[in-house]
């Protein structure tokens, strides 16, 4: 068993001795290696009682050479070295000057000292100015003009803009969209080749993307971008918040949008329903079982549902509206049809 040893109490150590250095250690009787407590040599124990020793560390490989002689330097620091003065040096031995050489030199001598030319100066810098001429005077005054601050260039494109017949700036705002935020209801200008954007109030995560359904759909959609409900789509229960809404399957839920809502199939529509404008096309059947609240209204079809328009209703030739109609104008067409009551401008 591996806690025999710690059983039998009668087994006590042993006595070592290392070869290398004669030292008795007492070692246990279980002990396979060990270490000399005097050479720190590595000690392993065989079977039949041999030891065999090995020194710990290596021997120097340049321990039988003899030592060096040492050399000594004589070093001097950089301050020292430039107070040592050079030695001065010799002066050149003067060559004896030819003879033409010495005739140019007497004529120098006595031609007359003449100043040297002048440098052109450098011309002034001048400034612009206007000339205002009069028909009294005769003489020309100079008036100096004053500089002509030139204006910043814009640093975003929604602030470049072009002068009206009042002089004031109109605001471009192309390639742009109004992203109105579902928590907080906060809108900002956004770019509308944007996937999403961000609520600077709130910090809401708000989409921006085009959705297409063209199978059963029944969770809500979130976007201010457009929703498509193609004519297999299917829509049932589910609430739609977009910016335009454009229908040519069946939709049964509730919708919110900023933008149009346009009706091309026949339907019932169970939900509330927000928009900014409906329009209801040709040859569509559309009942409503609440009241439709919009800003613009054009109809085409059949219509049935009560209606409150704050701005203009209007009824095509072909179109057929059933329900009271709340509106702040009415706009119909001949051929038109409408059965119900009409209460115009209180809101």
């Amino acid at each position: 068993m591996a806690f025999k040893f710690f059983k039998d109490k009668s087994k006590g150590p042993q006595e070592v001795t290392c070869p290398l250095c004669q030292n008795v250690q007492q070692e246990s009787p279980l002990a396979v290696s060990s270490y000399c407590k005097r050479c720190k040599a590595y000690l392993s124990f065989r079977k039949g009682g041999e030891i065999i020793a090995r020194a710990q560390a290596t021997p120097d490989p340049f321990a039988h050479r003899p030592a060096q002689p040492k050399v000594e330097i004589d070093y001097k620091p950089r301050e020292e070295r430039a107070k040592t003065p050079s030695p001065p040096r010799k002066p050149a031995p003067e060559k004896p000057a030819e003879p033409q050489e010495e005739e140019e030199a007497e004529s120098r001598e006595t031609r007359p000292e003449t100043a040297e030319p002048e440098a052109p100066a450098a011309p002034e810098p001048t400034q612009e100015v206007e000339v205002i001429t009069s028909p009294d005077k005769t003489s020309l005054e100079a008036v100096e003009a004053e500089p002509v601050e030139e204006e910043p260039a814009p640093r975003f494109h929604s602030e470049v803009g072009e002068e009206n017949s009042n002089g004031s700036l109109k605001k471009k705002l192309e390639n742009e969209r109004l992203a109105i935020c579902f928590e907080c209801g906060d809108s900002h200008i956004a770019n509308s080749l944007a996937n999403s954007t961000q609520c600077r109030k709130c910090g809401r995560l708000i989409s921006l993307q085009d959705q297409h359904i063209k199978e059963a759909w029944s969770s809500r959609i979130q976007t201010r971008g457009s929703v498509y409900i193609h004519k297999k789509g299917i829509v049932i229960g589910a609430s739609i918040q977009c910016h335009n809404l454009i229908v040519e399957g069946d939709f049964t839920g509730s919708a919110e949008c900023t933008g149009d809502l346009t009706l091309r199939r026949h339907g019932k529509i169970l939900g509330k329903v927000i928009c900014d404008r409906l329009l209801v096309e040709k040859r569509a059947k559309v009942e409503f079982l609440n009241t439709v609240e919009m800003n613009e209204c054009r109809i085409d079809g059949l219509v049935t549902g009560n209606l409150v328009c704050k701005g203009r209703l209007a009824l095509e030739k072909k179109a057929t509206l059933t329900g009271n109609v709340k509106v702040g104008a009415l706009t119909v067409a001949d051929g038109a049809r409408h059965t119900g009551q009409i209460q115009m401008g209180q809101f």
